[in-house]
């Protein structure tokens, strides 16, 4: 049985709700009508079978690193970023979105908290409930939402 989502607030006007959650969890939520998806599974999975009750979904695929070891690795980048700024600027009227990966631990958290950085919305409790967010994946959120999309936290 699927945990309860934790859900963060935003104090933000028309911000929508951050949920992080594990692929599991990801694969049984069923979201209202204005709900909408982040994807990230790793790069040899196949993808997270999430409901298409959802508005939109964004799938990406990328290892869960924060330097490459092996030459196939694939480690979060600009584009990935890029992509996941549009993607929630395109539908930034979204009661809520849901962030997964495959624990709920590191990748989802690193970009939701990278969108917190992104929009200014508050980090204090997703850094709480997630400690293990990963580095890489927040930082480059930023540096791509500060440098290439007009925004500072």
């Amino acid at each position: 049985m699927p945990q309860q989502p934790k859900v963060t607030r935003n104090v933000a006007a028309k911000s929508p709700d951050l949920v992080v959650l594990s692929r599991e969890d990801a694969e049984f939520y069923e979201p209202g009508p204005n709900e909408i998806c982040i994807s990230i599974s790793d790069p040899d999975a196949p993808p997270a079978d999430v409901s298409p009750r959802f508005a939109a979904v964004l799938r990406l695929h990328f290892d869960d690193l924060n330097e490459r070891n092996q030459q196939s690795d694939i480690l979060f980048a600009a584009d990935h970023a890029r992509a996941i700024v549009e993607f929630v600027d395109v539908w930034q009227d979204a009661d809520r979105l849901i962030v997964h990966c495959n624990m709920g631990v590191s990748r989802s958290p690193g970009v939701a908290l990278g969108l917190c950085d992104a929009h200014g919305w508050a980090t204090a409790a997703l850094e709480r409930s997630h400690p293990g967010w990963n580095r890489l994946v927040r930082s480059t959120m930023r540096h791509v939402a500060t440098h290439n999309h007009g925004r500072s936290k």
